[in-house]
């Protein structure tokens, strides 16, 4: 693992280098003030990214013909209505404007952070690394290497973004660079030794109080088979057909047997192991950990969160009888989950932006609310319709 983050930094140091290098001939700046400096190229990737969301909106509504592809009778979307996820109504081209300032002042405002707090890239567990090198280069676990070539990405995204004025150092800081420092400043802030550091004890607290665990075991109460054609041959379809009311009976008495024999100490290595002799099955059963969601309409999470921790019972799930299956639940105590997830770096750095991801959400609106993500008037130039055109000579940034 030690030899792999090594190998991480070193491409990581390659191309934020490239990225710098690149930065410092470009004329045309999104940002430029103090010790930071976004090329243009990075504003038109996050207006490319807002224009497909805008368009993906735009093809939900009910005035989108997908026969021939056109809103409300135009080829164009740009001055239609679009509603988004989270119940926004505006005029698409104003939306893809907004939302592509916004996501280049959330950048901005990442890289104060990162810059104040001194962090540094280095400081990253490998899996946050990991998940950052892969959208440009594959790792390879058995040759320790990275397969895909620095070569073969620019070759990549000189095709798919230089016709827009996107070069490789914006691709670059939008796909990669960027989004390191925004986990690395959160890291620094929230993490041991940071100003806001918040403690294990809390971190265990929260995940006792919003995570579950439970084990199961299910058996299907129909049998599938192949149906026939009018010559009596199987056919690629299948068709389910419901045990009968005898077979049923059969599993629930040994299903009751099992969850009673789980109540009186019995392990659950044993109860599977007794199923699948009865019933000669390939059974296993290995303890799963979820959080919570009251509202879930999932008919086994509603059974297990309704259950104290130590209670097992079975119970047939299934809308009817050719769907129907029966199963074995059991309810573990969380706690026995806390060293798993307190000892995986990736597990604990997740409950971590469970607990903080909406404070330091905040922390960077104040950020750009303060004026200090102003982006520059070089932004002006370019416009949402730029994205209809099927090739625009631009220089890149």
């Amino acid at each position: 693992m030690r030899n792999f983050k090594k190998l991480l930094c070193v491409v990581l140091v390659l191309l934020v280098a490239l990225s710098a290098a690149s930065c410092s001939i470009s004329k045309s700046y999104a940002y430029q003030k103090d010790d930071i400096e976004l090329p243009i190229g990075v504003y038109i990737y996050y207006l490319q990214q807002a224009y497909s969301e805008a368009q993906s909106y735009a093809q939900q509504s009910d005035k989108y013909d997908s026969a021939t592809g056109k809103y409300d009778g135009k080829k164009s979307f740009l001055k239609m209505e679009i509603t988004d996820d989270d119940k926004n109504t505006a005029i698409a081209e104003d939306w893809i404007k907004d939302k592509a300032k916004e996501y280049t002042q959330q950048a901005i405002a990442a890289m104060r952070e990162f810059n104040k707090l001194g962090a540094t890239i280095d400081e990253l567990g490998p899996n946050d690394m990991i998940s950052t090198i892969s959208p440009y280069a594959i790792y390879n676990q058995q040759t320790g290497q990275l397969d895909e070539s620095l070569d073969q990405k620019l070759s990549e995204v000189a095709k798919t973004y230089e016709k827009y004025g996107i070069g490789f150092d914006s691709w670059l800081l939008c796909n990669s660079s960027l989004n390191l420092m925004k986990e690395a400043a959160f890291q620094k802030e929230y993490g041991e030794g940071g100003p806001k550091a918040v403690k294990d004890d809390e971190i265990k607290k929260y995940f006792t109080e919003n995570y579950y665990s439970y084990t199961t075991i299910s058996a299907p109460l129909y049998t599938s088979e192949a149906k026939k054609d009018a010559d009596g041959n199987d056919t690629e379809e299948t068709e389910s057909k419901a045990l009968s009311d005898k077979e049923v009976k059969k599993y629930e008495e040994a299903f009751k047997g099992y969850a009673k024999d789980l109540k009186g100490g019995k392990s659950m290595d044993d109860v599977v192991a007794a199923y699948n002799k009865a019933f000669k099955a390939e059974a296993t059963a290995s303890p799963s950990v979820t959080k919570i969601e009251k509202d879930t309409k999932d008919e086994l999470s509603k059974t297990v969160l309704a259950l104290k921790e130590g209670e097992a019972i079975y119970k047939i799930i299934g809308e009817d009888a050719t769907t129907r299956s029966i199963y074995l639940i059991y309810k573990l105590p969380i706690k026995d989950s806390v060293s798993e997830y307190m000892d995986g770096d990736s597990k604990q750095s997740g409950l971590l932006h469970e607990m903080k991801d909406d404070d330091f959400d905040a922390l960077l609106k104040s950020i750009i609310e303060d004026g200090d993500a102003e982006l520059s008037s070089a932004c002006n130039d370019y416009k949402p319709e730029m994205f209809e055109e099927k090739e625009k000579k631009t220089t890149t940034s």
